[in-house]
């Protein structure tokens, strides 16, 4: 009782912010029938739905516990759809500015639900229940719904004697459970058997699944009409289930309190989500945003899906387009199978090269698959086939007239696929590298496309510095003639040798820089040896040095 008395406290205290809520941005409509709602909102594809119900009454009857919403200016995660609450449904409207929300009117104090007590384990009484049923006529093999569950339970009453709960109990063909009917509950925390429940998914427990929404005190939740009311609630989850195509199954979409009646949790089921896909699907994703594959080059990768994953079927592919099927292209069967336990199969298209322009050529993809309905799905791709652009590469070679200490090498470049890279004998990667002027050289640039066709091609560089050395000097020290000095060396890389009469070098240098005054050699005639890198030619001679020693 002390509990009970606590909460209902609470409820006092949120009797007097419902004037507040008014401001929320959350919008919503108990006016619209179940049935309409069921019919125009919660409906997707491939469902046909007949019977509805709401707590046992007409479809055709308004109740404060089912209504839409508009969630799009909310972070209830989901644009549009039909919301069931343990109460009036407009205890979602937010701002989350109170700890402990309740909305009493008819209803409340209502009947609980004999399925949703069961799912817990019969440890908990429940009351208010809010259950939508109805029957349906899938057309595909699987159905799914997409939903969020909510609480002001949260996160107060967590592992208390208080556990709202909810749950989707599927009963018809191929289904045998432990519910009403033979019913299963296919809302479950994902991966596992247990239902969805305040003490099955929160801030600890299953944390993936939850998100924190204040606890009425704290900004931004609490002044923010962005926020829903609820404390907590879980991400999107999705409720699914294999089912057979053209039969009759019932659904019953129940929420509720437990252990007490006040505190109300609700449900969101988003629109258009409730549905049965019976249709297959052809995509392609290729390396090119444009959707095209290049010859030799870029490949293009299909993938066939199906709704649900239950035995094997085979879907027909028809080829067509201006490119031949296993000639132009990797060849593609007529049938291809998705296998039993999966949902789609993929298979790689590559364009072969032919050395031919043919300009572009296409491939269409019809796949078809006829359900165990009958009902024919059809689906349409098309890829085009580009020619492999040959790699362009133009480059000039450098002549000079020794002016240059350095010069710039320049590759001109174009076509291949894809984003073109130039990589130089040297090392280095651009369209253009500078190089000793004075040095002659070849070097090689490389281009390569993103497909690995390359091109490559070499750079000359000729200094055009001609090597004039002297046959006689006068280190002497008097400004004139003092050094060997060799017109057109420096630069370069180069090898100088000075040798005596009889053969032994009194004198070498790498890379000589005309700084050799002839160090303390005697008068007389002496024979050089001058070796240029690049320079074919090899320069020799005799020399006279005159310094009066």
């Amino acid at each position: 009782m002390e509990t009970w008395k606590g909460k209902g406290m609470i409820l006092v205290g949120a009797l007097t912010c419902m004037t507040g809520g008014a401001r929320a941005q959350l919008v919503l409509n108990n006016a619209l029938t179940p049935q309409y709602l069921v019919e125009n909102v919660l409906l997707g594809g491939g469902v046909t739905v007949s019977n509805v119900t709401f707590n046992g009454a007409p479809g055709t009857l308004a109740n404060i516990q089912i209504g839409s919403f508009d969630g799009s200016a909310t972070n209830v995660q989901m644009n549009n759809g039909i919301m069931l609450a343990s109460g009036d449904i407009n205890i979602a409207q937010g701002p989350n500015n109170s700890g402990g929300f309740t909305l009493p009117a008819a209803g409340v104090g209502g009947p609980g639900d004999p399925d949703l007590t069961q799912a817990l384990g019969g440890t908990f009484t429940t009351n208010d229940a809010a259950v939508l049923e109805f029957d349906f006529v899938p057309a595909g093999d699987s159905l799914k719904f997409n939903y969020v569950f909510g609480s002001e339970e949260y996160l107060e009453w967590v592992n208390s004697s208080f556990n709202d709960v909810f749950g989707f109990f599927l009963s018809g063909p191929g289904i045998s459970g432990p519910y009403s009917g033979g019913a299963i509950n296919i809302a479950l925390v994902p991966g596992t058997t247990m239902p969805v429940t305040i003490d099955n998914v929160n801030n600890v427990v299953n944390s993936t699944y939850y998100n924190i929404n204040g606890d009425g005190s704290n900004a931004p939740y609490n002044s923010s009409a962005f926020y829903i009311q609820f404390d907590g609630f879980t991400k999107v989850l999705t409720a699914k289930a294999l089912v057979q195509c053209g039969q009759t199954y019932h659904i019953k979409i129940a929420v509720a309190d437990a252990g007490d009646m006040v505190l109300d949790s609700g449900v969101f089921i988003e629109a258009g989500s409730f549905s049965s896909p019976n249709a297959i699907q052809l995509e392609v994703v290729t390396a090119s945003a444009d959707g095209t594959i290049t010859e030799g080059c870029s490949e293009a990768t299909v993938t066939i899906s199906r709704p649900g994953n239950d035995q094997d079927i085979d879907v027909t592919v028809e080829v067509g387009g201006t490119a031949v099927n296993g000639v132009d292209f990797t060849a593609i069967p007529p049938i291809i199978t998705i296998p039993d336990g999966e949902n789609s199969v993929s298979f790689t298209i590559a364009a072969y090269e032919d050395g031919v322009t043919e300009g572009p050529e296409t491939i269409t993809l019809t796949a078809t698959f006829v359900n165990a309905c009958g009902d024919t799905s059809i689906s349409t791709v098309a890829i085009t086939i580009l020619d492999h652009t040959p790699l362009e590469l133009f480059t000039e070679d450098q002549i000079l007239q020794c002016q240059y200490d350095s010069v710039q090498l320049v590759a001109t470049y174009g076509g291949g696929y894809g984003a073109l890279t130039a990589t130089w004998i040297t090392g280095e990667v651009g369209p253009s590298i500078w190089v000793p002027a004075r040095i002659y050289g070849s070097f090689s640039v490389t281009v390569t496309d993103e497909c690995g066709w390359s091109i490559s091609d070499n750079v000359l560089v000729e200094p055009g510095c001609e090597i004039i050395i002297p046959n006689v000097f006068t280190p002497n020290g008097d400004g004139l003639n003092d050094v060997f000095y060799i017109e057109g060396i420096l630069g370069t890389r180069n090898t100088v040798k000075i040798f005596n009469r009889w053969g032994m070098p009194v004198y070498e240098a790498t890379n000589y820089r005309n700084n050799w005054r002839g160090g303390d050699v005697t008068d007389g005639t002496y024979f050089y040896e001058v070796l240029v890198e690049g320079d074919p030619k090899r320069y020799t001679g005799h020399l006279t040095i005159l310094n009066g020693r």
